[in-house]
């Protein structure tokens, strides 16, 4: 398992929407660049939110 952190930043202080940045060993690990699509899965289970981020390939 690894493990990272990353900062959470304003993406349009207007909207307050949020980004945050991938850590540079995640790019790698997920071959990832500029104009690609991530997927996000979220599970809720006893209390606890699990997060599943993969290059979405259909894109």
């Amino acid at each position: 398992m690894f493990e990272y952190t990353s900062k959470i930043n304003y993406a349009n202080p207007k909207t307050k929407s949020l980004k945050v940045g991938l850590p540079k060993e995640i790019v790698k690990i997920l071959k990832v660049k500029p104009g690609d699509t991530m997927k996000w899965s979220v599970e809720v289970k006893n209390d606890k939110i699990y997060v599943i981020a993969s290059k979405d390939l259909n894109k």
